[in-house]
């Protein structure tokens, strides 16, 4: 969905772009700003669906991170505060280089 078609908000009363073969997309536009995008509904559905298994997997991500937190808070351990804060520091940075490499592969 590189290419998209504009319209003006008044012409969509006077011209048959509603009616166009939506191959690509047709930003509505407001006084030369784009306000609104009319996509094939399939297309939608496409988009809905990468929305909700994203947020589902969102929710259980956390989920899962606050039980095994609650299971970490539960246990003793040997290591000072500054020596746990260092670990997080240093798991985030990996967690940041991951991502990175994984974005640039895309």
């Amino acid at each position: 969905m590189t290419k998209s078609k504009h319209i003006a908000e008044a012409s969509i009363a006077y011209q048959s772009a509603v009616t166009t073969d939506l191959a690509v997309p047709l930003v509505i536009e407001r006084d030369g700003d784009p306000f609104a995008v009319l996509i094939p509904y399939d297309e939608y559905q496409r988009l809905r669906t990468i929305e909700t298994t994203t947020a589902y997997h969102q929710t259980r991500a956390w989920e899962e991170l606050e039980a095994l937190l609650s299971t970490l808070h539960g246990q003793p351990t040997g290591l000072t505060s500054e020596e746990i804060e260092s670990e997080i520091t240093a798991a985030r940075e990996e967690v940041r280089v991951y991502r990175r490499a994984h974005h640039r592969g895309h």
